[in-house]
């Protein structure tokens, strides 16, 4: 009876391993999902070979499981302990860890699988057929203790993970991790204890194996954890911090319409949007808007025209009250998630408080008038282009939005990627998009932080003005930072375009700065207009971006912008150039860092080129040669020295005539 008690668990254990397997693969779009299901794949590995050592009433069949549980068992614990560091997030890097901890187990169960041919594992073993529950009889060899005392440390690693984890977490989200921890240690203990009567006695308890029956406990707290509590829906932290971020409530629904996460503001709202809500049908919710329900399910059926790809066409506004919330007017939109195919994948639904404005159109037309003049002019027009305080100015006097422009002492940014047509030749629309977004999004945070305008986007290049609409005293210095931060931004966006597979190559950018009188303000029509800015400055700040691809540098400024930084940059002087399309000869100037985050052997290019460069305008070209060969003797890969080398040698056989003004003209723009 015992015995059949034991395989009924044990099958029932094998089904729900292989049912947490698909669910988190159906339904998880994280790559930490990963991770878990190996986790799970080894206990169904453990477990089989039990079922089949109780089962089998063999030596041959029992070495058969033994073999097949150690399958499992050997890597239980080091991937228990990556699902832990994924979950978890810890800020180790995964290569640190994965790798080393892997190790051990893997040559241990090379071991495992010849364990008949030697003693290392097992000096002696049988099969005991009078048992109340069958299994193999066993002596400990010399390695056996490897077995327990390797899990013992992983399993240490783990909870000392999960402890740190418990500790921060809410106290909603603690008994889910509690329960994990739990189902962490109980195997450890009874493997650890099994162990232990294996070296005092002939056999375990009653030659009961009770360290896979703890196993089999341990895998019905998994699966209590992921389909009741919902435990391991992997998102990672900054998708619920983003969440929280919107000021409106935001709940998304799976294909069933059944619940699968939400922000503050919802909860706040539905408080019944807890943990336990998830995988619940969102009908079942108490005082959920029966009218968002409704037109969900017209939108299921095709009872609106859809437009591929046209988010609107599946957007529905709708205006509703809550019992909970009496007095209060709310509105609501939906949008349907659906696969190429048509199919429904999930719901996004928003819902906002619109007490006070609904108030405000019924009672008083002025406050309307004025409401729908904000919203439509000023919210839509800037929020997107606009730091937060400049918005507010604006705000403060909308008559900013009148027709026409001011001449401005301002400064011009313009960025560009290289060699952006070949990245886009090689990915798919929609993989552009996704890179587009992902890099605009970062560069333009940079430029707002610095309480810059964006003025558009060209394509994958930024146009960007700092002193306008706010007055700004170091507009040309804020300039100048928000270059060097983009560059700097650079690195880890590539990071995680690269480790994405977003794109084939580097994403590099190239930025012009000028600073110069311009007019801004609002160009176009009364119906359409665009605040933008005018000016043979602007122009410059252009041109001085294409011409980093000549000096092989990046960030390009002009002597204006620079004046009026002081001393906060470190930079180096470069030519005099006159550009397409403008007259007036400047003298340009490379940006490398600001001076206070400059290395050391970043500020001894910067000496050695000026001193090299100075001999260079006193045309002592041997002398200049010389200076530029050392500076590439230290960095082989600074393309400024390597230009002026070459000028150097140039020049020493060809000398510029005597009048000869110093001005490099740039035929390419």
């Amino acid at each position: 009876m015992l015995l059949l008690v034991m395989q009924i668990l044990i099958v029932a254990s094998l089904f729900l391993s292989v049912y947490m397997i698909v669910v988190t693969l159906e339904r998880c779009r994280s790559e930490k999902r990963f991770t878990f299901v190996y986790c799970v794949v080894t206990v169904f590995f453990y477990t089989l070979g039990y079922l089949i050592e109780i089962t089998c009433g063999s030596l041959e069949g029992g070495i058969i499981a033994i073999k097949i549980m150690y399958a499992g068992g050997c890597f239980m614990s080091p991937l228990f302990f990556f699902f832990a560091a994924d979950y978890c997030e810890i800020r180790i890097p995964k290569k640190y860890y994965k790798i080393p901890l892997l190790i051990i187990p893997v040559l241990f169960y090379i071991v495992a699988l010849t364990f008949e041919h030697h003693q290392l594992l097992y000096s002696a073993y049988s099969y005991d057929f009078l048992s109340p529950i069958p299994s193999m009889n066993i002596e400990p060899g010399s390695l056996y203790l490897v077995g327990t005392f390797y899990p013992l440390f992983c399993i240490v690693l783990s909870c000392i993970v999960l402890i740190r984890s418990i500790i921060k977490q809410s106290h909603g989200r603690r008994f889910g991790l509690i329960l994990l921890l739990v189902s962490a240690l109980a195997p450890l203990i009874a493997q650890f204890t099994y162990v232990a009567l294996s070296f005092f006695f002939t056999t375990a308890v009653a030659g009961i194996n009770f360290t896979a029956f703890v196993v089999i406990i341990s895998n019905f707290i998994f699966f209590y954890n992921v389909v009741r509590n919902d435990m391991f829906d992997l998102a990672p932290k900054a998708h619920a911090i983003t969440l929280d971020l919107i000021r409106d409530a935001f709940i998304v629904l799976d294909w069933s319409m059944a619940y699968t996460g939400s922000n503050k503001k919802a909860q706040d709202l539905f408080p019944a949007l807890n943990e336990h809500q998830k995988g619940a049908s969102i009908l079942s919710l108490e005082n959920w808007p029966v009218v968002l329900t409704n037109q969900m399910e017209k939108l299921e059926k095709g009872e609106y025209i859809e437009r591929k790809y046209d988010v609107s066409s599946e957007r529905r506004e709708l205006e509703f009250t809550l019992p909970q919330r009496p007095g209060r007017i709310y509105s609501g939109w939906q949008n349907r998630i659906t696969s190429e195919a048509g199919a429904t994948q999930g719901w996004i639904i928003l819902i906002q408080d619109i007490t006070e404005t609904v108030t405000l159109i019924r009672n008083i037309e002025e406050a309307h008038q004025k409401l729908q003049y904000f919203n439509n002019n000023l919210r839509r027009a800037f929020s997107t282009y606009l730091s937060e305080d400049v918005v507010e100015e604006i705000v403060s006097d909308p008559t900013r939005l009148q027709l026409g422009g001011i001449n401005r002492h301002m400064t011009a940014l313009f960025t560009d990627v290289k060699s952006f047509t070949r990245i886009a030749e090689a990915l798919k629309p929609e993989q552009l998009i996704d890179l587009l977004n992902y890099y605009l999004s970062a560069m333009s945070d940079i430029i707002l932080e610095q309480k810059g305008t964006i003025d558009k986007y060209q394509g994958d290049a930024i146009i960007s003005f700092f002193g306008a609409p706010l007055e700004l005293e170091d507009h040309a210095l804020r300039a100048c930072l928000a270059a060097i931060m983009m560059k700097r931004a650079e690195k880890e966006a590539n990071r995680y375009i690269l480790g994405k597979k977003i794109s084939p190559t580097p994403v590099l950018t190239r930025i012009g700065i000028n600073t110069g009188e311009m007019i801004v303000g609002n160009m176009g029509t009364r119906k359409k207009m665009n605040y933008t800015i005018i000016s043979n400055a602007v122009n410059l700040a252009a041109r001085l971006e294409g011409v980093n691809k000549q000096y092989g540098t990046w960030i390009l400024a002009s002597e204006a912008t620079i004046k009026e930084t002081g001393k906060h940059l470190l930079v180096r002087r470069l030519d005099r150039i006159r550009v397409v399309g403008i007259q007036e000869p400047i003298r340009i100037y490379e940006i490398l860092e600001t001076r206070a985050h400059a290395s050391t052997n970043l500020q001894k290019l910067a000496q050695l080129f000026n001193k090299a460069f100075i001999l260079f305008e006193s045309r002592k070209w041997p002398d200049a040669e010389l200076a530029f060969k050392q500076i590439l003797r230290l960095f082989p890969k600074d393309s400024p020295s390597l230009l002026f080398l070459n000028r150097c040698i140039q020049f020493k056989n060809n000398p510029p005539p005597p009048d000869w003004d110093g001005v490099f003209k740039l035929t390419q723009k």
